[in-house]
């Protein structure tokens, strides 16, 4: 069983800021030698136990995968519940023998982890909740209507603990060889056909996301008060940051007032969404600098915001929440690699709105304030993990003044 120390030095760890009391065994199972053990962690303050998911020999996960998806459904019980692991629609046919044997883990190590072989990629969600998970709810989707934006789910387990409440533990899909991420490639160069493509392609998606249920909509936050909070004690050895934080922190009342969100709906009504979005999360086929080759773009990771409950990660919200997220990611884009963002912007929302049928100047109206939003959440972010990207959100921010002063 995983220790406090191996629990608490993870990336995928929640708990980070608050201390551990106890790391005990909630239930186990063994498949094809390996095991898949179901942890609870309690923690010395009010904060609920948390529920996390670890195996035993991550270097051989795949012997539990073949084993697990070599049939239309298989079930094993544990020590006290069961798990499940089931094909869908999308599972390949025909698929050779170390297909799925040989999935490894990667390298990077995110919220959750990540397990590839040349066929398929397999993600395993470290942190369990009950109820629907809104990326095997939304792929199954995307297989049911035939939408293929994104990669076809192939198979997903879930976990049942001795009261019947289920989990989802992973999902299976097919690998996406299809170039790199678009993070990468704006890096490189901001190219307007690309965000113009990216554009449409998101449209497609938001389209595609269209009908399928969810929790009902909720209002949009801005966490000006946390970010309050921490401008009040921020302090930096970096004389021009420390200055991004006292002018930030002095504009606030003015950007409190420009949080004004569109009467009713605008013209995004509220459906089901990405929720996380930005060129992270997109895969880019093409160069687009070539002749006559118009890149094409895979959507991944639909799960939301990993911190955030299910039921707020399945809202219907306005597609707005997207668009701003990639627009914001465009201009981190260029702050990093020292690069004006805003013709891909622009093009990305052509994009969009053309393929959406909107009006561009309606819909870039309809976003500003999502995309303040946005910014704010990135200012809180960046103050308390990476307070040297702070400049980024802190200069964006102070951007909405300036130009609502012209």
């Amino acid at each position: 069983m995983a220790s406090i120390q191996d629990i608490a030095l993870k990336r995928w760890f929640m708990g980070k800021g608050s201390r551990i009391k106890s790391v005990t065994e909630e239930d186990r199972v063994e498949i094809a030698g390996n095991a898949i053990t179901i942890v609870r962690v309690a923690f010395t303050t009010n904060r609920p136990p948390d529920l996390y998911a670890t195996v035993e020999d991550e270097s051989r996960i795949g012997g539990i995968l073949d084993k697990a998806f070599s049939k239309a459904r298989f079930t094993v019980p544990a020590k006290h519940g069961k798990f499940i692991f089931e094909r869908t629609s999308g599972f390949p046919a025909r698929i050779s023998a170390e297909a799925l044997d040989s999935i490894a883990p990667l390298d990077a190590e995110q919220s959750n982890s990540a397990y590839v072989s040349k066929r398929f990629f397999f993600k395993l969600y470290r942190r369990l909740l009950p109820g629907i998970h809104p990326e095997a709810e939304i792929m199954e989707h995307f297989g049911a209507i035939g939408y293929g934006g994104s990669p076809r789910l192939c198979g997903k387990c879930r976990y049942a603990d001795a009261s019947g409440i289920l989990y989802t533990l992973g999902i299976l899909e097919n690998r996406c060889h299809v170039g790199t991420d678009a993070w990468a490639a704006f890096n490189k160069r901001m190219d307007e056909r690309s965000a113009e493509a990216l554009g449409k392609a998101t449209a497609k998606m938001h389209r595609a996301l269209k009908g399928l249920p969810g929790t009902p909509a909720q209002n949009p936050e801005v966490p000006f008060d946390k970010l309050e909070k921490l401008l009040r004690t921020f302090k930096s050895d970096n004389e021009q940051t420390q200055t991004l934080a006292v002018k930030l922190k002095a504009a606030l009342p003015e950007l409190k007032k420009l949080a004004k969100f569109p009467k009713g709906a605008g013209a995004l009504l509220p459906q089901r969404i990405h929720g996380d979005f930005h060129l992270g999360q997109v895969l880019v086929s093409a160069d687009s600098t070539a002749d006559n080759k118009s890149p094409t773009f895979k959507i991944l990771d639909f799960e939301g915001e990993p911190s955030r409950t299910l039921e707020y990660r399945r809202a219907l919200r306005s597609p707005a929440v997207d668009i701003a997220g990639m627009l914001r990611s465009f201009q981190y884009a260029g702050a990093v690699s020292d690069q004006n963002s805003a013709a891909c912007e622009h093009a990305f929302i052509e994009g969009y709105a053309r393929t959406a049928h909107m009006d561009a100047a309606a819909l870039e109206n309809d976003c500003t304030p999502y995309i303040l939003a946005k910014a704010v959440y990135e200012a809180c972010y960046e103050l308390e993990f990476r307070p040297d990207w702070f400049h980024i959100p802190a200069r964006a921010l102070l951007n909405f003044l300036y130009l609502r002063a012209l």
